[in-house]
């Protein structure tokens, strides 16, 4: 399979950009917890579940790589992270945006699907090939 130009800086950028949602929210995590009326405490459960959500993610869509076409599943992804992302917009409570952000963390495993796809793109890109010259060797005593 080989990429468009441009396929394997796009599909590379669409991971780091998936995979921030993950993480954009640390900072803000004060203010949330205020303007939803939720314990600071309670609040980090947002950050476990979009970590939650990018693992199972993984262990679940990551495996469809191999088996159904690649731009179905970025768009699929990207879809599911974009759904999760305005129903945070919308979470009115603690309940709902830990849902929200489990769905946002299973569209961000898109990150590790993109790259795979990148990887088989990029030409020349297979087994790694034996060096034409050995190694040099070591004087007596020194290895």
């Amino acid at each position: 399979m080989t990429l468009p130009r441009g396929g394997v800086a796009l599909l590379a950028c669409t991971a780091g950009i998936a995979l921030a949602n993950n993480y954009a929210i640390q900072p803000a995590l004060g203010d949330v917890a205020h303007d939803t009326g939720t314990r600071t405490a309670a609040i980090g459960l947002v950050t476990t579940a979009a970590l939650t959500g990018c693992i199972a993610g993984f262990a679940l869509l990551l495996p469809l790589a191999d088996r159904a076409a690649p731009r179905r599943l970025v768009a699929g992804q990207l879809g599911l992270l974009a759904s999760g992302l305005v129903l945070a917009a919308a979470a009115p409570g603690l309940g709902v945006l830990l849902l929200a952000y489990l769905v946002i963390g299973a569209g961000a495993s898109v990150s590790a699907m993109a790259s795979t796809i990148a990887g088989r793109g990029v030409p020349g890109s297979g087994a790694a090939r034996p060096s034409r010259s050995s190694p040099p060797e070591c004087p007596p005593g020194s290895c």
